[in-house]
């Protein structure tokens, strides 16, 4: 399993998502070594064949664990996503990346951004795997995943 962290997809929208974030990173999927991805898009949490159905055209940055996940792992991980499949995207929540501000939604109007699932496959992984402390998984920005101490670059590629 590896993080994507994707840099432009819809000039307005990518443009306005890495201003509020504060990184070159407009967007973050999970991505699994059989090519299936996992991503919060417009349309909700959502699965793919390939990071083209969502990212064509764009870099993206593949990032893993520096210490591989076990079959174990990658099996709750994937489990994870499907059991997000489905749940709505947060548009309000990126907006509270603007003014900083306590934006979590109340747990019965439960909505993700993308990095955000990243952030909760991680947490599902166990306490070793967490990928920052310290920070809700609604305030996750893509470009914590890159900088978490647990991840390292693999490769740049093209979707």
């Amino acid at each position: 399993m590896r993080f994507g962290l994707v840099r432009g997809r819809t000039p307005v929208i990518s443009d306005a998502n890495r201003w509020l974030t504060r990184s070159v990173y407009s967007h973050a999927n999970i991505v699994f070594d059989d090519g299936t991805v996992y991503e919060a898009e417009a349309e909700g949490f959502v699965k793919s064949a390939s990071l083209s159905v969502h990212n064509g055209g764009c870099q993206v940055d593949l990032l893993e664990y520096k210490v591989p996940l076990t079959e174990f792992e990658e099996a709750i991980a994937r489990a994870q996503c499907e059991a997000m499949l489905g749940e709505l995207y947060d548009y309000q929540a990126i907006l509270g990346f603007l003014e900083r501000s306590n934006f979590s939604p109340p747990s019965s109007a439960r909505k993700l951004i993308c990095s955000e699932a990243d952030f909760l496959v991680s947490v599902a992984l166990g306490l070793e795997r967490v990928l920052l402390e310290r920070i809700r998984p609604e305030e996750v920005a893509p470009e914590h995943i890159n900088i978490s101490p647990l991840t390292k670059w693999v490769r740049t590629v093209m979707a």
